[in-house]
């Protein structure tokens, strides 16, 4: 498996799976030994044989798949935490996984339905429709004050855009009894930003 490479640009640093920026390498390094540590073998975990891997999602399958793209674990409640993120996430997990369709899901009449990877930014600078209705009116000096804030308002909400990513983990949930038998299982979680488009080419 490669090693997760990183960027440098206009005195910053970003590791790239992940996406965050450091601005300092220090900070990077000691992002690269978090990583490092969280994809250490636990003693609760063990090498499972790649046939063991596709089947149910166990500690040791959750670990054997994702090994080396781990960003947190928790040893107070066993959980695992990887974060995916950018224009390339896409491709990084179609290698983990292997399948390239494994954020797509078809319909009839050519849609379809896929996980996002990018979103190009909203520009701050098209008209606010609602805005601009209003100038077509005569307002009094204090509703005019009270447009501008408003718009500007919304221009800072646009410009600030919730990053598209991925979050795959693994928890362990544990219950007892009356007698104090504990129950213990595990389950993987995915967080996901989805988009449905309608394929046109083939209509003609």
């Amino acid at each position: 498996m490669s090693k997760p490479s990183t960027n440098t640009f206009c005195n910053k640093f970003e590791f790239e799976i992940c996406g965050k920026i450091y601005k300092r390498h220090s900070g990077l390094a000691n992002h690269k030994i978090t990583i490092k540590d969280a994809n250490v073998m636990k003693p609760t975990a063990y090498d499972l044989p790649e046939k063991a891997i596709e089947e149910i999602c166990t500690e040791s399958q959750f670990f054997g798949v994702f090994k080396g793209y781990i960003h947190n674990y928790y040893p107070k409640t066993g959980n695992y935490k990887c974060i995916f993120k950018g224009i390339n996430f896409y491709s990084t997990l179609s290698k983990v996984l292997g399948d390239d369709n494994w954020g797509v899901k078809y319909f009839l009449q050519h849609q379809k339905t896929f996980v996002l990877s990018y979103q190009q930014p909203s520009n701050p600078n098209d008209p606010d429709p609602l805005l601009e209705l209003n100038l077509c009116q005569e307002p009094d000096p204090l509703q005019k004050q009270n447009q501008v804030k408003i718009y500007k308002a919304k221009k800072c909400r646009i410009c600030k855009l919730k990053p598209i990513q991925i979050i795959i983990g693994w928890k362990r949930k544990e219950k007892s009894d009356v007698r104090n038998i504990v129950y213990s299982s595990g389950f993987i979680f995915i967080n996901f930003t989805i988009s449905r488009m309608r394929d046109i080419e083939n209509l003609y």
